[in-house]
This record gives C-alpha cells, sequence and structure tokens, in this order.
C-alpha cells in the first residue's frame, strides 16, 4: 500500500513539475527539447520529417525528450521521468503502444547553461511480445547513443556542441532500432524498409533528393536527403537533385534544360519570397544533363563561371555511375560556394593574372619592335654629295615587259561536325539560368 501511495505522489509530482516547464519548450516534432538550447536545422529536420517516418516505416513509435532539472523533486530520476512520459502522453503505435524514447535530464547550471550527468539519460523502449524483446531493443539502442553521450559534449560549455552530439545520438538511435526490428521482427506492411530497397520503392517523402530512377539505396538517399536539407535551411537556398529514366515523359518537350526549370517551377521548389534555388537533373535514357540557378541569392552564388566550376566537382562522378559521390560532391560544394556567397567573396574568375599577360605581353612586344628598328637604322649615314645615293654605274633601265603564267588555287575542306558528345554549354531561360549537355 504505501508504495502504490509513493508512485501516486511521484507520477503527481512528475505531472505537475513537466506541466510549467512545457509551456516555455520548443519542440521539432518527435524531439522535445524544454532547455530551448538545442536547436539545429539538422535536429528539426530530424524531429519533423526523419523520426516520423522511420516510426511509421517500422511500426514503432521513436521519441526524443530533454527536460531540465526545474521544478523537480531531489529523488526524481531520469528512468522516472521516461517512464512516466511514455505511459501518459500517449508514446507508442499501435494496440500495444510500441515504441522507443531517448529521454535527457539536463542540470541548470550557475552561468544559465544546461550540462548533462554521465547516467543522466535513459533508452525506454516497449515491444509486445509477438515482435521481440522490449530489453534487448532497449540495450541495443542504449549501446548505439552511447558513444555521443561523452561528458565533454555535454559539459554546458558549448550548447552547439552538445546539439551536435544530440542530433548524432538520434541518428545512432534510429539506425539501431531500424536493424533489430528488421532482423528480428519486421513490420507486417507494404511500409517495410530494407537495406536493399530504395526511397522511391519505401515511399519516403523526398524533399530534396528526386531519386526517380532508383539509383541510391535508402542508406545512401537517407544521409543525402538529411545533408541537403541541413544546407538548404541553413542558406536560405534550396538544394536539389532529380534523377530521372527520361526527361522526355514529363511532356515539356526535348530541350532537357527547359524540362528541368519547367519542373522547378511546377513542383514550385526554391527557399524564401524569391524561390532561389539550384537543381541539376539527369536523365538516364540518353545521358542528358541540365543544371538551373534561380533567384538573386542563388545566382549570385552560382553565376556563369561558378556553375562551370561546379560542374567540373561532380560531373566525372556521374559519368562513371557514382551517383552516391556525385551528390556528395555537388552537396559539398554548394555549400561551400553559399557560404562565400553570404561572407561577400561569391566564386568569380580571377582576372588580374591575365591582365598582367596582357600588359607584360605588350610591353615586351613594343620592345622587341623597338630594338629591331633601332639596329637597321645604325647603317644608315647621311651622304655628303648627291651622287653618292646612286649607284655605282647609274641606273640603266633597257626594257620592261610583263607576263602571265598561271594562277595559283587552294582549297580546304571545312569540318562541320555537329555530335561533339559529352560537352556542356550555358543556358538561360525559365527566369533564371544554368547549364546543360551529355555526362
Amino acid at each position: 500500500m504505501k508504495r502504490t501511495i509513493t508512485a501516486l505522489l511521484t507520477a503527481l509530482l512528475l505531472a505537475l513539475s513537466l506541466c510549467v516547464p512545457a509551456a516555455a519548450s520548443v519542440e521539432y516534432g518527435s524531439i522535445f527539447d524544454e532547455t530551448e538550447e538545442l536547436g539545429s536545422a539538422e535536429l528539426t529536420y530530424q524531429g519533423e520529417q526523419k523520426l516520423p517516418q522511420l516510426a511509421k516505416n517500422l511500426g514503432i513509435d521513436l521519441r526524443v525528450d530533454v527536460f531540465t532539472d526545474e521544478g523537480l523533486e531531489p529523488d526524481d530520476t531520469v528512468s522516472d521521468i521516461a517512464t512516466f512520459i511514455y505511459g501518459n502522453y500517449d508514446y507508442g503505435l499501435g494496440e500495444d503502444k510500441e515504441g522507443v524514447s531517448l529521454t535527457l535530464l539536463m542540470k541548470t547550471q550557475p552561468d544559465g547553461s544546461y550540462a548533462l550527468a554521465e547516467n543522466d539519460w535513459c533508452v525506454y523502449a516497449f515491444l509486445s511480445e509477438t515482435r521481440g524483446s522490449s530489453q534487448e531493443l532497449s540495450d541495443a539502442v542504449y549501446a548505439a547513443i552511447k558513444p555521443y553521450m561523452a561528458a565533454q559534449a555535454w559539459n554546458g560549455e558549448d550548447m552547439t556542441m552538445s546539439s551536435t552530439a544530440l542530433s548524432q545520438a538520434v541518428d545512432a538511435m534510429m539506425k539501431a532500432a531500424s536493424d533489430y526490428i528488421l532482423a528480428n521482427c519486421p513490420p507486417d506492411n507494404s511500409g517495410e524498409v530494407t537495406e536493399t530497397q530504395t526511397p522511391e520503392q519505401t515511399g519516403v517523402d523526398m524533399k530534396y533528393i528526386f531519386d526517380n530512377s532508383d539509383l541510391l539505396t535508402f542508406d545512401e538517399w537517407e544521409k543525402l536527403e538529411a545533408r541537403a536539407a541541413d544546407i538548404s535551411q541553413r542558406h536560405g537556398c534550396g538544394v536539389y537533385v532529380a534523377f530521372v529514366d527520361d526527361f522526355t515523359e514529363y511532356g515539356y518537350g526535348n530541350d532537357v534544360y527547359k524540362t528541368t526549370y519547367q519542373l522547378y517551377h511546377a513542383n514550385e521548389l526554391g527557399m524564401g519570397e524569391n524561390r532561389d534555388g539550384i537543381i541539376i537533373l539527369l536523365s538516364m535514357d540518353d545521358r542528358d544533363y541540365a543544371m538551373f540557378v534561380y533567384g538573386e541569392n542563388a545566382e549570385k552564388a552560382f553565376n556563369k563561371y561558378g556553375q562551370e566550376q561546379l560542374e567540373d566537382t561532380f560531373l566525372g562522378y556521374f559519368g562513371d555511375n557514382d551517383w552516391y559521390n556525385g551528390v556528395s560532391s555537388y552537396l559539398d560544394t554548394c555549400d561551400e560556394y553559399l557560404t562565400l556567397a553570404e561572407e561577400g567573396n561569391p566564386v568569380r574568375k580571377n582576372t588580374i593574372p591575365m591582365y598582367i599577360i596582357v600588359v607584360v605581353a605588350s610591353c615586351a612586344i613594343s620592345g622587341f619592335i623597338c630594338l629591331m628598328l633601332k639596329q637597321r637604322m645604325q647603317t644608315v649615314h647621311k651622304k655628303v654629295e648627291a651622287n653618292e645615293y646612286v649607284a655605282d654605274g647609274g641606273l640603266q633601265l633597257t626594257e620592261q615587259y610583263d607576263r602571265y603564267t598561271h594562277t595559283t588555287e587552294t582549297r580546304s575542306k571545312i569540318n562541320n561536325d555537329s555530335d561533339s558528345g559529352g560537352g556542356t554549354s550555358s543556358c538561360s531561360g525559365g527566369g533564371g539560368s544554368g547549364r546543360s549537355g551529355k555526362f
């Protein structure tokens, strides 16, 4: 009886203590942050997109909660909080409320920051007996997350470092949960995810990497999609990739560049009021390729020269059918160019060496000509008398005539080979600019 009363009182205290801080918390979909200090573009994307989608595919709920110690009783533990929240806040999917939650209890520091003690986090998991062991699932997720809970990342000195560590922990949590479920108790639905399935086959929502040709595995797509989302949100410029089987099937004609910008506008891609963005489209049928840049800020980062340089970083990978590394290199370079543009140093062709070469060459040629003229003038002297200007014996012309002999005609063939193959060229249209060609 005493234990029952104590449990009820503990639950009541937890409920009261958590209600007040919740009003000042931040919620990123499946991620709850009471500190309001752990926000990042990656965590937002994980909480609003990745966790809910994976939860749907696996058939188990996936949650992350970050609480503070404000208002808690000294005896309240992170395990008590995790158990209470899971059971009283409608966590879990299906009739059996299956799911996994990661709970962190942050301690308030004198300077107002938050730190995490070594043992102030826990994993709570629940599975029905028909699907597996709750303890085994919890242990697997705990082991995967533990490396990212190192004290130096959670000492309160750098909350950005803590945000990064939490984001990495969430990725580890998703992978561990996915590996366990797929290996032991795969969901009985058409949304089952396997290592060899592609994003299109899993039915996931592709927002930045559109793999309609099934060239990437789900794991590859997931990593690239997260990176593209992070880059796009940090810079306010959408960064997109589209793989299609045949661009002519979209009904915009036989011009790959026109099809690319039509698809960009039809799907309302881009970010901000001006819908800034950049997209590359690759069509597998005839290996056609196009790049389209739209919006003032995007074109500042990717002008004509910038587009040429960007293209050199990834097109070779696609030519070798290395789709993952091609997209990865494209994303890295886009991030670099957008950062340089924001800092006021967009990628531009350096014309100073050319000016120096022209000036030096002009001076050298002019100097050479002057020296040659001076040397030729050194043998010329003023004569004393007029007859000295006439050669010895005088100038005598006895006969003059012109005789036609023959005409020489030279012809050369003008090559007109229109099949250049593999080349790219600059394009404009659709309100923006870009490039197109083969890969």
